[in-house]
Protein backbone atom coordinates (compact mmCIF):
# COMPACT_ATOMS: atom_id res chain seq x y z
CA UNK A 1 0.00 0.00 0.00
CA UNK A 2 3.10 1.98 -0.60
CA UNK A 3 2.14 5.52 -2.71
CA UNK A 4 4.52 5.77 -5.56
CA UNK A 5 6.23 9.03 -7.40
CA UNK A 6 5.10 8.99 -10.81
CA UNK A 7 8.33 11.08 -11.63
CA UNK A 8 11.01 8.80 -10.73
CA UNK A 9 9.26 5.73 -8.85
CA UNK A 10 10.20 6.66 -5.51
CA UNK A 11 8.27 6.03 -2.21
CA UNK A 12 8.67 9.42 0.11
CA UNK A 13 11.83 10.91 1.41
CA UNK A 14 14.32 10.18 3.15
CA UNK A 15 15.17 14.19 5.80
CA UNK A 16 17.74 12.69 7.72
CA UNK A 17 20.16 11.23 4.78
CA UNK A 18 18.69 13.25 2.64
CA UNK A 19 18.02 10.41 -0.31
CA UNK A 20 14.82 9.47 -1.69
CA UNK A 21 15.34 5.75 0.34
CA UNK A 22 13.26 6.54 3.35
CA UNK A 23 13.17 2.74 4.61
CA UNK A 24 16.58 1.98 4.78
CA UNK A 25 17.46 -1.36 7.15
CA UNK A 26 19.05 -0.16 10.25
CA UNK A 27 19.68 -3.10 13.10
CA UNK A 28 20.00 -0.73 15.67
CA UNK A 29 16.69 1.24 14.52
CA UNK A 30 13.28 1.08 16.48
CA UNK A 31 10.93 1.04 13.21
CA UNK A 32 8.70 3.05 15.08
CA UNK A 33 7.11 4.49 11.34
CA UNK A 34 6.71 1.13 10.39
CA UNK A 35 4.59 0.15 13.23
CA UNK A 36 2.54 3.09 12.85
CA UNK A 37 2.06 2.61 9.06
CA UNK A 38 1.17 -0.68 10.15
CA UNK A 39 -2.09 0.59 12.01
CA UNK A 40 -2.93 2.59 8.96
CA UNK A 41 -2.81 0.53 6.11
CA UNK A 42 -1.25 -2.76 6.33
CA UNK A 43 -2.55 -5.03 3.79
CA UNK A 44 -5.38 -7.78 4.33
CA UNK A 45 -5.21 -11.16 4.44
CA UNK A 46 -1.36 -10.63 4.84
CA UNK A 47 -1.21 -14.03 7.22
CA UNK A 48 0.00 -12.15 10.33
CA UNK A 49 -3.26 -11.77 12.29
CA UNK A 50 -3.40 -7.75 11.64
CA UNK A 51 -4.95 -5.57 9.04
CA UNK A 52 -4.52 -1.61 8.48
CA UNK A 53 -7.53 0.76 9.26
CA UNK A 54 -8.16 1.74 5.60
CA UNK A 55 -6.85 0.50 2.59
CA UNK A 56 -5.08 3.49 0.62
CA UNK A 57 -1.36 4.80 -0.23
CA UNK A 58 0.88 5.53 2.39
CA UNK A 59 3.75 7.98 1.99
CA UNK A 60 7.02 7.37 3.65
CA UNK A 61 8.69 10.33 5.05
CA UNK A 62 11.49 9.45 7.34
CA UNK A 63 12.20 12.47 9.94
CA UNK A 64 13.57 11.38 13.06
CA UNK A 65 16.72 9.21 13.46
CA UNK A 66 17.57 5.91 14.21
CA UNK A 67 16.87 6.18 17.91
CA UNK A 68 13.88 7.86 17.77
CA UNK A 69 14.93 11.58 17.61
CA UNK A 70 15.06 14.15 15.20
CA UNK A 71 15.24 17.96 14.49
CA UNK A 72 12.32 20.30 14.20
CA UNK A 73 13.34 21.72 11.04
CA UNK A 74 13.52 17.88 9.33
CA UNK A 75 9.40 17.25 10.58
CA UNK A 76 8.31 20.87 9.22
CA UNK A 77 9.71 19.78 5.68
CA UNK A 78 8.27 16.35 5.58
CA UNK A 79 5.35 17.92 6.55
CA UNK A 80 5.27 20.25 3.50
CA UNK A 81 6.79 17.95 1.31
CA UNK A 82 3.73 15.32 2.29
CA UNK A 83 1.33 18.73 1.55
CA UNK A 84 3.26 19.10 -1.82
CA UNK A 85 2.66 15.72 -3.01
CA UNK A 86 -1.11 15.99 -2.04
CA UNK A 87 -1.33 13.79 1.21
CA UNK A 88 -5.13 14.40 2.65
CA UNK A 89 -4.40 13.22 5.97
CA UNK A 90 -0.99 13.33 7.56
CA UNK A 91 -0.18 11.53 10.54
CA UNK A 92 2.10 12.57 13.09
CA UNK A 93 3.06 10.35 15.82
CA UNK A 94 5.82 12.26 17.89
CA UNK A 95 6.00 15.22 20.06
CA UNK A 96 7.91 16.99 22.69
CA UNK A 97 6.57 18.39 26.13
CA UNK A 98 8.86 21.91 25.78
CA UNK A 99 6.83 25.37 25.68
CA UNK A 100 7.55 27.57 22.68
CA UNK A 101 6.89 31.01 22.47
CA UNK A 102 5.65 32.71 18.69
CA UNK A 103 5.59 30.24 15.81
CA UNK A 104 8.04 27.38 15.36
CA UNK A 105 8.90 26.26 11.89
CA UNK A 106 6.37 23.18 12.82
CA UNK A 107 4.08 25.40 13.60
CA UNK A 108 4.18 27.10 10.37
CA UNK A 109 4.16 24.09 7.89
CA UNK A 110 1.25 22.75 9.52
CA UNK A 111 -0.82 25.58 8.54
CA UNK A 112 0.71 25.14 5.39
CA UNK A 113 -0.60 21.77 4.95
CA UNK A 114 -3.83 23.15 6.15
CA UNK A 115 -3.97 25.87 3.41
CA UNK A 116 -3.66 22.89 1.15
CA UNK A 117 -6.48 20.76 2.67
CA UNK A 118 -4.83 18.29 4.60
CA UNK A 119 -5.71 16.84 8.05
CA UNK A 120 -3.26 16.98 10.53
CA UNK A 121 -3.14 14.18 13.25
CA UNK A 122 -0.89 13.87 16.55
CA UNK A 123 -0.04 12.18 19.30
CA UNK A 124 -1.30 13.79 22.22
CA UNK A 125 1.95 12.45 24.57
CA UNK A 126 2.52 9.74 27.02
CA UNK A 127 3.91 11.75 30.14
CA UNK A 128 0.36 11.16 31.74
CA UNK A 129 -0.06 14.83 32.55
CA UNK A 130 -3.07 17.39 31.72
CA UNK A 131 -1.20 18.82 29.36
CA UNK A 132 -0.89 18.11 25.58
CA UNK A 133 2.33 17.53 23.64
CA UNK A 134 3.52 19.73 20.95
CA UNK A 135 2.26 19.94 18.13
CA UNK A 136 -0.93 18.06 19.14
CA UNK A 137 -1.90 21.45 21.19
CA UNK A 138 -1.66 23.31 18.08
CA UNK A 139 -4.38 24.28 16.37
CA UNK A 140 -5.44 23.41 13.09
CA UNK A 141 -4.14 19.46 14.38
CA UNK A 142 -6.44 16.89 15.56
CA UNK A 143 -4.80 15.60 19.11
CA UNK A 144 -5.47 11.95 19.97
CA UNK A 145 -5.12 10.29 23.60
CA UNK A 146 -4.96 6.64 24.48
CA UNK A 147 -7.47 4.25 25.81
CA UNK A 148 -6.41 1.19 27.35
CA UNK A 149 -8.16 -2.20 27.12
CA UNK A 150 -10.98 -1.55 29.69
CA UNK A 151 -11.63 1.27 27.18
CA UNK A 152 -10.52 3.79 30.15
CA UNK A 153 -8.08 6.46 29.65
CA UNK A 154 -4.56 5.30 29.82
CA UNK A 155 -2.53 5.72 32.53
CA UNK A 156 0.35 7.29 30.25
CA UNK A 157 -1.58 8.96 28.20
CA UNK A 158 -1.58 13.11 28.34
CA UNK A 159 -5.20 14.84 28.34
CA UNK A 160 -6.53 18.04 29.25
CA UNK A 161 -8.31 21.17 27.50
CA UNK A 162 -7.62 20.84 23.46
CA UNK A 163 -7.77 17.24 23.11
CA UNK A 164 -9.75 15.73 20.41
CA UNK A 165 -10.40 12.27 19.94
CA UNK A 166 -9.61 8.80 22.10
CA UNK A 167 -8.40 5.57 19.96
CA UNK A 168 -6.62 2.36 21.52
CA UNK A 169 -3.61 2.42 22.55
CA UNK A 170 -2.18 -0.55 24.23
CA UNK A 171 -1.25 -3.62 22.81
CA UNK A 172 -1.34 -2.94 19.38
CA UNK A 173 -0.46 -5.62 17.16
CA UNK A 174 1.44 -3.61 13.84
CA UNK A 175 4.31 -4.68 11.40
CA UNK A 176 7.72 -5.17 12.92
CA UNK A 177 10.60 -3.41 10.93
CA UNK A 178 14.13 -4.81 10.17
CA UNK A 179 12.73 -8.25 10.18
CA UNK A 180 13.78 -8.25 14.00
CA UNK A 181 10.37 -9.95 14.82
CA UNK A 182 9.21 -13.44 14.03
CA UNK A 183 6.70 -13.04 11.61
CA UNK A 184 7.51 -9.46 11.30
CA UNK A 185 4.85 -8.18 13.85
CA UNK A 186 4.74 -7.40 16.97
CA UNK A 187 2.90 -5.31 20.25
CA UNK A 188 3.51 -1.93 20.96
CA UNK A 189 1.89 0.75 22.76
CA UNK A 190 1.35 4.86 23.30
CA UNK A 191 -0.32 7.62 21.79
CA UNK A 192 2.22 7.45 19.02
CA UNK A 193 -0.28 3.60 18.23
CA UNK A 194 -3.34 5.72 19.11
CA UNK A 195 -2.85 8.74 16.36
CA UNK A 196 -3.15 6.09 13.42
CA UNK A 197 -6.29 5.05 13.71
CA UNK A 198 -7.55 8.45 13.56
CA UNK A 199 -5.43 8.79 10.59
CA UNK A 200 -6.81 5.56 9.17
CA UNK A 201 -10.78 6.68 10.08
CA UNK A 202 -9.94 9.93 8.48
CA UNK A 203 -8.62 8.54 5.43
CA UNK A 204 -11.39 5.12 5.05
CA UNK A 205 -14.35 8.46 5.46
CA UNK A 206 -12.49 10.14 2.45
CA UNK A 207 -12.53 6.89 0.68
CA UNK A 208 -16.87 6.80 0.77
CA UNK A 209 -16.78 11.03 0.20
CA UNK A 210 -12.91 12.37 -1.52
CA UNK A 211 -15.19 15.88 -1.28
CA UNK A 212 -15.01 16.21 1.82
CA UNK A 213 -12.47 19.65 3.60
CA UNK A 214 -10.57 18.86 6.55
CA UNK A 215 -12.90 20.93 8.33
CA UNK A 216 -15.97 18.85 7.51
CA UNK A 217 -13.61 15.48 7.94
CA UNK A 218 -12.61 17.20 11.54
CA UNK A 219 -16.54 17.62 12.49
CA UNK A 220 -17.16 13.89 11.12
CA UNK A 221 -14.58 12.47 13.48
CA UNK A 222 -15.54 14.74 15.93
CA UNK A 223 -19.42 14.79 15.88
CA UNK A 224 -19.20 10.72 15.65
CA UNK A 225 -16.92 9.68 18.31
CA UNK A 226 -18.50 8.33 21.67
CA UNK A 227 -18.15 8.83 25.31
CA UNK A 228 -17.14 5.83 27.37
CA UNK A 229 -19.63 4.87 29.76
CA UNK A 230 -19.78 7.35 32.86
CA UNK A 231 -17.97 9.70 30.86
CA UNK A 232 -18.98 13.35 31.16
CA UNK A 233 -20.99 14.11 27.55
CA UNK A 234 -20.62 15.59 25.24
CA UNK A 235 -16.74 17.15 25.96
CA UNK A 236 -14.50 15.31 27.95
CA UNK A 237 -10.73 16.38 28.56
CA UNK A 238 -9.40 12.77 29.31
CA UNK A 239 -11.06 11.77 26.17
CA UNK A 240 -12.03 15.20 23.78
CA UNK A 241 -15.50 14.33 22.09
CA UNK A 242 -14.93 10.14 22.70
CA UNK A 243 -13.54 7.45 21.20
CA UNK A 244 -12.90 7.11 17.61
CA UNK A 245 -16.26 5.61 15.60
CA UNK A 246 -15.10 4.31 12.33
CA UNK A 247 -18.69 2.45 12.20
CA UNK A 248 -20.37 5.96 12.87
CA UNK A 249 -18.35 8.06 10.42
CA UNK A 250 -19.07 5.87 7.38
CA UNK A 251 -23.05 5.84 8.11
CA UNK A 252 -23.15 9.63 8.88
CA UNK A 253 -22.40 10.08 5.01
CA UNK A 254 -24.85 8.02 4.39
CA UNK A 255 -27.68 10.49 5.23
CA UNK A 256 -27.50 14.72 6.25
CA UNK A 257 -24.93 15.32 7.96
CA UNK A 258 -24.38 19.26 9.54
CA UNK A 259 -20.82 20.28 9.28
CA UNK A 260 -20.43 23.28 10.98
CA UNK A 261 -17.41 24.68 9.10
CA UNK A 262 -16.10 28.25 10.97
CA UNK A 263 -17.17 30.09 14.13
CA UNK A 264 -15.33 32.60 16.13
CA UNK A 265 -14.75 31.34 19.80
CA UNK A 266 -14.50 34.33 21.57
CA UNK A 267 -15.41 37.64 20.86
CA UNK A 268 -15.76 41.32 21.89
CA UNK A 269 -18.72 42.36 23.82
CA UNK A 270 -19.64 44.88 20.59
CA UNK A 271 -18.02 42.80 17.62
CA UNK A 272 -20.54 41.01 15.31
CA UNK A 273 -19.86 37.48 13.66
CA UNK A 274 -21.08 35.17 11.25
CA UNK A 275 -21.62 31.15 11.38
CA UNK A 276 -20.81 28.76 8.49
CA UNK A 277 -21.45 25.51 7.53
CA UNK A 278 -22.65 22.82 5.16
CA UNK A 279 -24.61 19.75 4.63
CA UNK A 280 -22.83 16.59 4.15
CA UNK A 281 -24.53 13.39 2.75
CA UNK A 282 -26.00 12.13 -0.69
CA UNK A 283 -25.48 14.99 -3.11
CA UNK A 284 -27.80 17.49 -4.86
CA UNK A 285 -30.77 16.29 -2.62
CA UNK A 286 -33.04 19.82 -1.81
CA UNK A 287 -32.69 21.31 1.67
CA UNK A 288 -36.32 23.13 2.63
CA UNK A 289 -34.97 25.12 5.72
CA UNK A 290 -32.10 25.38 7.24
CA UNK A 291 -30.90 28.36 10.38
CA UNK A 292 -29.41 28.57 13.45
CA UNK A 293 -30.80 28.38 16.83
CA UNK A 294 -28.99 30.31 19.85
CA UNK A 295 -29.16 31.56 23.02
CA UNK A 296 -27.34 32.36 26.06
CA UNK A 297 -28.64 29.41 28.36
CA UNK A 298 -26.39 26.11 26.97
CA UNK A 299 -29.55 23.58 26.12
CA UNK A 300 -32.21 26.44 25.88
CA UNK A 301 -31.86 28.07 22.44
CA UNK A 302 -35.04 30.23 21.95
CA UNK A 303 -33.34 32.32 18.89
CA UNK A 304 -33.36 31.61 15.41
CA UNK A 305 -31.62 33.06 12.61
CA UNK A 306 -33.22 33.71 8.77
CA UNK A 307 -34.56 30.42 7.23
CA UNK A 308 -32.34 29.29 4.44
CA UNK A 309 -32.58 27.02 1.83
CA UNK A 310 -30.64 25.27 -0.51
CA UNK A 311 -29.02 21.18 -1.36
CA UNK A 312 -26.47 19.12 0.41
CA UNK A 313 -23.38 19.86 -0.04
CA UNK A 314 -23.99 23.89 -0.45
CA UNK A 315 -22.38 26.39 1.96
CA UNK A 316 -24.71 28.35 3.67
CA UNK A 317 -23.82 31.58 6.19
CA UNK A 318 -25.82 33.10 8.91
CA UNK A 319 -24.17 37.06 10.12
CA UNK A 320 -25.03 39.42 11.90
CA UNK A 321 -24.66 37.61 15.46
CA UNK A 322 -23.33 39.78 18.79
CA UNK A 323 -23.11 38.63 21.81
CA UNK A 324 -26.16 39.46 24.57
CA UNK A 325 -25.13 42.31 26.99
CA UNK A 326 -24.17 40.73 29.70
CA UNK A 327 -23.83 37.55 28.99
CA UNK A 328 -20.46 35.24 29.19
CA UNK A 329 -21.16 32.84 26.29
CA UNK A 330 -23.73 32.29 23.37
CA UNK A 331 -24.57 28.87 22.36
CA UNK A 332 -25.81 28.12 18.61
CA UNK A 333 -27.00 25.09 17.14
CA UNK A 334 -27.75 24.39 12.98
CA UNK A 335 -30.97 22.85 12.16
CA UNK A 336 -31.85 21.75 8.74
CA UNK A 337 -34.80 20.03 7.13
CA UNK A 338 -33.81 17.20 4.21
CA UNK A 339 -36.82 14.94 2.50
CA UNK A 340 -38.94 16.38 5.93
CA UNK A 341 -36.10 15.09 8.24
CA UNK A 342 -34.87 17.46 10.48
CA UNK A 343 -31.03 17.11 11.77
CA UNK A 344 -29.25 18.84 14.21
CA UNK A 345 -25.38 19.67 14.90
CA UNK A 346 -24.24 19.39 18.13
CA UNK A 347 -23.96 22.54 20.13
CA UNK A 348 -21.08 24.98 19.77
CA UNK A 349 -19.92 27.78 22.34
CA UNK A 350 -18.67 31.06 21.80
CA UNK A 351 -17.60 33.02 24.76
CA UNK A 352 -17.45 36.67 25.77
CA UNK A 353 -14.10 38.29 25.91
CA UNK A 354 -13.64 40.85 28.94
CA UNK A 355 -10.78 42.53 27.48
CA UNK A 356 -12.17 45.96 25.81
CA UNK A 357 -12.65 45.88 21.96
CA UNK A 358 -9.78 47.37 20.88
CA UNK A 359 -7.50 45.69 23.20
CA UNK A 360 -9.10 42.02 21.98
CA UNK A 361 -8.67 43.10 18.47
CA UNK A 362 -5.31 43.54 19.32
CA UNK A 363 -4.85 40.21 21.04
CA UNK A 364 -6.30 38.59 18.35
CA UNK A 365 -3.55 39.95 16.06
CA UNK A 366 -1.13 39.46 18.55
CA UNK A 367 -2.37 36.10 19.19
CA UNK A 368 -2.28 35.01 15.35
CA UNK A 369 0.40 36.65 14.16
CA UNK A 370 3.38 36.28 17.16
CA UNK A 371 6.02 35.82 13.83
CA UNK A 372 5.24 38.90 12.81
CA UNK A 373 4.82 41.16 16.22
CA UNK A 374 8.32 40.04 17.35
CA UNK A 375 9.88 41.49 14.16
CA UNK A 376 7.94 44.62 13.93
CA UNK A 377 9.24 44.55 17.88
CA UNK A 378 12.75 43.78 16.39
CA UNK A 379 12.80 47.21 13.79
CA UNK A 380 11.43 49.41 16.12
CA UNK A 381 14.11 48.92 18.54
CA UNK A 382 16.26 49.10 15.83
CA UNK A 383 14.78 52.55 14.54
CA UNK A 384 14.70 54.10 18.50
CA UNK A 385 18.38 53.26 18.68
CA UNK A 386 19.19 54.55 15.64
CA UNK A 387 17.37 57.81 16.74
CA UNK A 388 20.03 58.80 19.57
CA UNK A 389 23.23 57.60 17.02
CA UNK A 390 21.96 59.55 14.27
CA UNK A 391 22.08 63.25 16.39
CA UNK A 392 25.70 62.28 17.92
CA UNK A 393 26.72 61.92 14.23
CA UNK A 394 25.23 65.17 13.40
CA UNK A 395 27.05 66.46 16.41
CA UNK A 396 30.62 64.99 15.31
CA UNK A 397 30.09 66.48 12.18
CA UNK A 398 29.15 70.36 13.79
CA UNK A 399 32.50 70.16 15.50
CA UNK A 400 34.57 68.79 12.93
CA UNK A 401 35.84 70.72 9.71
CA UNK A 402 34.11 69.68 6.57
CA UNK A 403 35.88 67.69 4.06
CA UNK A 404 35.89 69.36 1.19
CA UNK A 405 37.47 68.69 -2.04
CA UNK A 406 39.53 71.42 -2.32
CA UNK A 407 43.08 72.18 -0.77
CA UNK A 408 43.38 74.46 3.07
CA UNK A 409 45.02 76.94 0.28
CA UNK A 410 41.77 77.77 -0.49
CA UNK A 411 40.86 78.82 2.84
CA UNK A 412 41.98 82.09 3.56
CA UNK A 413 41.26 83.29 7.65
CA UNK A 414 41.42 86.70 9.09
CA UNK A 415 44.56 87.15 11.67
CA UNK A 416 42.90 87.27 14.88
CA UNK A 417 44.25 90.36 17.09
CA UNK A 418 46.54 89.04 20.13
CA UNK A 419 45.35 90.73 22.06
CA UNK A 420 42.49 93.69 22.69
CA UNK A 421 42.70 96.67 21.48
CA UNK A 422 43.58 99.47 23.90
CA UNK A 423 40.50 101.62 25.59
CA UNK A 424 40.43 105.32 24.01
CA UNK A 425 41.47 107.87 26.74
CA UNK A 426 39.67 110.97 26.94
CA UNK A 427 41.26 114.26 24.67
CA UNK A 428 42.60 117.29 27.19
CA UNK A 429 40.29 120.47 25.71
CA UNK A 430 41.91 123.67 26.26
CA UNK A 431 39.77 126.24 27.65
CA UNK A 432 38.21 128.52 25.00
CA UNK A 433 39.71 132.06 24.86
CA UNK A 434 37.96 134.69 23.18
CA UNK A 435 40.03 136.21 19.98
CA UNK A 436 40.59 139.94 19.95
CA UNK A 437 40.26 142.41 17.55
CA UNK A 438 43.28 144.18 16.90
CA UNK A 439 42.17 146.59 14.08
CA UNK A 440 40.38 146.41 11.06
CA UNK A 441 41.19 142.97 8.95
CA UNK A 442 43.62 143.02 6.77
CA UNK A 443 43.00 142.88 3.08
CA UNK A 444 43.03 139.50 1.30
CA UNK A 445 46.02 138.50 -0.36
CA UNK A 446 46.59 137.60 -3.93
CA UNK A 447 47.88 133.79 -4.60
CA UNK A 448 49.11 133.26 -8.12
CA UNK A 449 48.17 130.03 -9.49
CA UNK A 450 50.89 127.58 -9.31
CA UNK A 451 53.00 127.23 -12.54
CA UNK A 452 52.18 122.91 -12.34
CA UNK A 453 48.84 121.05 -11.43
CA UNK A 454 49.21 120.21 -7.84
CA UNK A 455 49.05 116.07 -7.92
CA UNK A 456 46.40 114.41 -6.25
CA UNK A 457 47.28 112.71 -2.98
CA UNK A 458 46.20 108.89 -3.23
CA UNK A 459 43.70 107.81 -0.57
CA UNK A 460 44.68 104.69 1.23
CA UNK A 461 42.34 101.39 0.21
CA UNK A 462 40.77 99.21 2.65
CA UNK A 463 42.25 95.86 2.88
CA UNK A 464 39.46 92.94 2.57
CA UNK A 465 40.47 89.47 3.85
CA UNK A 466 38.58 87.36 1.41
CA UNK A 467 37.78 83.70 1.36
CA UNK A 468 37.02 80.35 -1.18
CA UNK A 469 33.96 79.13 -0.87
CA UNK A 470 34.32 75.07 -0.68
CA UNK A 471 30.81 74.42 -2.61
CA UNK A 472 31.16 76.96 -5.57
CA UNK A 473 34.62 78.54 -5.50
CA UNK A 474 33.78 81.76 -5.71
CA UNK A 475 35.47 84.28 -3.48
CA UNK A 476 33.74 86.11 -1.28
CA UNK A 477 34.91 88.39 2.21
CA UNK A 478 36.40 86.48 4.80
CA UNK A 479 33.16 87.40 7.24
CA UNK A 480 30.54 86.30 5.03
CA UNK A 481 28.03 83.67 6.74
CA UNK A 482 26.88 82.47 3.46
CA UNK A 483 28.06 82.44 -0.56
CA UNK A 484 26.06 84.84 -2.33
CA UNK A 485 26.51 82.43 -5.35
CA UNK A 486 25.18 79.48 -4.82
CA UNK A 487 23.85 80.14 -0.78
CA UNK A 488 26.35 77.51 0.79
CA UNK A 489 26.57 78.35 4.37
CA UNK A 490 30.27 79.07 6.27
CA UNK A 491 31.34 77.85 9.74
Amino acid sequence: NMWTNTADGTHGWDFVDGDSNPMDIDPSGTYHGTGVAGVIAAITDNGQGIAGTAQISVIALRALGSNGQGSSLNTSQAIRWAADQGAKVINLSLGTNETFVGPTDIQLAVNYAWSKGALIVAAAGNSGTSTLDYPARLANVVSVAAIDESGTRASFSNYGPGLDLSAPGTRIVTLSGGNNQPNNVHYLQGTSFSTPFVTGAAALILSVDPTLTNVELWNILNSTAVQPAGAQRPYNPNYGWGVVNVWNAINALSQPFISVNSYPSSVSSSSTFGVTWSILGPTGVAVTDTHVLWGTVSGSLGNASAVQSGRTHDSFTANGFSMPSGAGAMYFKVVATVNGTTYTSREYTVTASSLPDFLFVLYQLLASNLLYLALFILVLAGVVAFIPQRRAARARRAAARPLTLYPPSYYVQAARPSQPPPVPQPTQVAPWIEPQMAGPPAAPTQIAPAAQPVASIPMAQPTTVKKRCPSCGTMVAADNMFCFFCGNRFR
